[in-house]
């Protein structure tokens, strides 16, 4: 299998709200980082892990799934990066990304390293109903 069908494979899971099928797909010590300093901005190891701890998250900040979708994978070697938006029924409002990009590193069929980049202000207003602060003047 080629690195470009195991993240169209992943992405495909992620756009039919199959995000546990999805994070079963990472090796037993694959990461999935998600950038920023939200409630679900971490590291997280392995499909137990991201399934014990990212998932009891998500149900936190979300009335209902939110949808990815993939717009473009470029791929080469066992690298990878999936381009996307999404959206979706955030406790606060509508949570609404309107650029993703999934970095990966695959190993056999497997998802080893996986990066997500978007707009963490979406999820920390949307989801978790945080408000932005405005820097201390020193």
């Amino acid at each position: 299998m080629t690195t470009r069908s195991v993240i169209q494979i992943y992405m495909d899971k992620m756009r039919d709200g199959d995000f546990v099928g999805a994070f079963e797909m990472f090796t037993p010590t694959g990461t999935y980082t998600i950038i920023g300093d939200t409630p679900v901005s971490k590291v997280f190891t392995g499909p137990e892990g991201i399934k014990a701890e990212l998932v009891p998250l998500l149900s936190e900040g979300f009335n209902g799934l939110p949808v990815v979708n993939c717009t473009e994978i470029i791929a080469e070697g066992d690298r990878g990066v999936a381009l996307g938006f999404g959206e979706g029924p955030g406790k606060y409002g509508t949570y609404r990304q309107k650029h993703y990009a999934f970095v990966f590193r695959i190993d056999g069929e497997k998802v080893a390293d996986l990066v997500e980049f978007m707009d963490p202000t979406q999820l920390s207003l949307n989801c978790f109903g945080q408000t932005l602060s405005e820097p201390a003047i020193t």
